[in-house]
């Protein structure tokens, strides 16, 4: 049994495992936490900040109406939270497959792409019929000015991001 417990809930297990309160669990996880425990979450990783000028062949507006509609069952655009697809912060003009914190299609780690306005046209459009063995398993979106308002909207994410730091580039 793991003692890295990061809930309320946790602590009631823990409480529960060894026979003692729940109140007692919480101090125990304070002081593990206290003394560096090494129970910590793994840290979010981070996409570099966007420097890339904002995209301007779509509505960004158009585009985080569509995004919230079409993406955010399976994206975030906040790091660490990766659902079945990776966070799409600084996603604009970024390397494929860049976060550590998410499990990639070997497909995906391979591809070496760019997600410039082409590339995310492309795989927006059709993932499967882009990249083969890809995880995004969303319907095609034929409407062109759709995926263009997506791309403006995400160009617009991961401006004020904070900086990487330098290991993590």
């Amino acid at each position: 049994m793991s003692l890295c417990v990061h809930s309320s809930a946790g602590a009631k297990r823990l409480a529960s495992a060894f026979g003692i309160k729940k109140s007692v669990a919480l101090l125990a996880m304070a002081g593990f936490v206290a003394l560096g425990s090494g129970c910590t979450p793994t840290p979010p990783d981070y996409r570099p900040q966007v420097t890339a000028p904002a995209y301007q062949g779509g509505d960004a507006q158009k585009g985080e109406k569509l995004y919230e509609d079409n993406c955010t069952q399976c994206h975030t655009i906040r790091p660490g939270s990766n659902k079945k697809g990776p966070q799409l912060l600084g996603v604009y003009m970024a390397p494929s497959a860049q976060l550590k914190d998410y499990k990639y299609s070997e497909a995906m780690s391979h591809a070496n792409w760019v997600w410039d306005a082409k590339t995310l046209d492309k795989y927006i459009a059709d993932p499967e019929a882009v990249l083969p063995d890809t995880r995004m398993l969303s319907d095609p979106m034929p409407n062109t000015q759709d995926r263009q308002d997506i791309i403006a909207y995400l160009s617009t994410l991961g401006h004020d991001a904070p900086p990487v730091p330098e290991e993590k580039k």
